[in-house]
């Protein structure tokens, strides 16, 4: 990089320091909410020794993680609004949205809380897993969405903060509600101190304890910062503005279609792999945490893209939201890479975490290597998206990830997963791998958008 260019990403958008300051807790809030508590949780599934149990967790694991990214729609809506409205000064305007996004979220939630509370049973049969895992995952998956439910009013909290700068806030109350969850999954899954055991019905139980608690905390943080007057004329749950609401849900269905897109993708790679039998099912949930751990970087710095772009384009300053890209995806190369390569180097010992019985470490340590290679393809479109969302130029984000799934990344998989490949770990790396060549054309059509002036002024 030449020494001009070096001199504008000193000089516009914020320092390589101020984005730090906001990433690092935006990281940990990240690993509490997408990785820990799901490797903890599978952690501790894997002691009861059961590959049917384990099996049945990962399985449900991936259609939880498409409701998770279906609840991130209106919390991402949320911090455009909220930041571009910041950014212009307009406080009041600011708490007002809050009340909207708190209404929304819980009608939003109900409603995928009854869904999938009559429709867990078909969801399983959908996926083609063997019947004892329909048996043992299908309740967990009901009482399961219920969690859902809470972590989607938690999500529309933690959007206020984060669209004002506060990132420190809602890493700690995170980190509080994720302690009190892997407490009660131990407790309740294993049946410690007196409590009966409950196997899945106690994991999902914790969750329900996790997310009430982290509600109660983001609640009374809000209503008691003395910080935050100025943005409420009274009490946030009394605004419902019923124009704002369609304009957030507006915002919001884009966000949902293209999330939904990429996570549905897991369901539906799992779809492809449960033909393979259920040591590639169980490997396959192994090899998506322990990927989605040393991805935390990417995650973290997507979500303060957002924001950063967001605020620049509030402020009139499109050079400075593209400078803050730049610097942004230079850092996410570099702490991805670092991660993998130490993730890559001890396969096995991770692996074999989550392996008791030693029947899946062989399969699954060469695949996630392999896998490893081709995630510098998903952390580009990752954040080239977050930076399109803080523009508010959603609909290119939602368009782009939705055809690319359905017309080839779906055909791609499923013409894999139909090949006679006599080696199980060859044919289920190329039909993994297929998710990763699919987030490359997505990345390559997003640089080319931003290339364009087009993506500053959607909001």
């Amino acid at each position: 990089m030449d020494k001009n260019k070096m001199k504008i990403m000193r000089e516009k958008g914020e320092s390589i320091r101020e984005i730090l300051y906001l990433w690092l807790p935006e990281m940990i809030f990240a690993t509490m909410f997408i990785s820990l508590p799901p490797i903890i949780d599978s952690y501790i599934i894997a002691s009861l020794k059961s590959t049917t149990t384990y099996g049945a967790l990962g399985m449900a694991n991936n259609f939880i993680h498409s409701l998770l990214k279906f609840a991130e729609a209106i919390p991402v809506a949320t911090m455009i609004i909220i930041g571009h409205n910041n950014g212009a000064k307009n406080y009041e305007e600011c708490g007002k949205d809050l009340g909207d996004t708190f209404w929304t979220t819980i009608i939003l939630g109900l409603m995928q809380f009854l869904a999938i509370s009559f429709g867990a049973n078909y969801i399983f049969s959908w996926l083609g897993v063997p019947e004892k895992m329909i048996q043992v995952g299908a309740p967990f998956l009901k009482l399961k969405s219920f969690g859902i439910l809470l972590t989607f009013i938690s999500l529309g909290f933690f959007a206020f903060m984060k669209a004002l700068k506060n990132t420190k806030i809602p890493m700690a109350i995170q980190i509080t509600g994720t302690g009190f969850f892997v407490l009660f999954d131990y407790i309740l899954v294993h049946g410690k101190f007196g409590f009966s055991q409950l196997g899945l019905t106690g994991s999902a139980l914790a969750t329900i304890i996790q997310y009430s608690i982290t509600i109660v905390l983001a609640i009374l943080y809000i209503l008691t910062n003395q910080d935050y007057k100025k943005y409420f004329t009274k009490t946030f749950f009394c605004f419902f503005n019923f124009k704002k609401v369609l304009h957030l849900l507006n915002l919001s269905w884009p966000i949902m279609i293209d999330k939904s897109s990429i996570a549905w993708s897991y369901v539906w790679l799992s779809k492809m792999i449960a033909p393979l039998g259920k040591y590639a099912i169980s490997s396959f949930d192994i090899i998506k945490n322990l990927e989605r751990f040393a991805f935390l970087p990417a995650v973290a710095f997507a979500q303060i893209i957002v924001f950063l772009v967001s605020n620049r384009l509030g402020a009139k300053d499109p050079v400075g939201a593209k400078a803050n890209i730049k610097k942004v995806m230079l850092m996410t190369s570099v702490l991805v890479s670092m991660s993998l390569i130490f993730l890559c180097y001890n396969s096995k010992y991770f692996i074999k975490l989550f392996d008791p019985k030693n029947k899946l470490t062989d399969f699954a340590s060469p695949v996630l290597i392999i896998i490893s290679l081709l995630v510098v393809f998903d952390f580009i479109q990752l954040i080239l998206a977050g930076a399109l969302r803080g523009a508010g130029d959603v609909r290119t984000v939602m368009w782009v990830r939705f055809f690319c799934c359905l017309l080839f990344f779906g055909p791609l998989s499923y013409f894999l997963s139909g090949l006679n490949i006599q080696n199980s770990v060859y044919k289920f790396a190329l039909v993994y791998g297929s998710f990763y060549l699919n987030t490359g054309i997505i990345g390559l059509i997003y640089l080319l958008r931003i290339k364009t002036p087009k993506w500053q002024n959607k909001i």
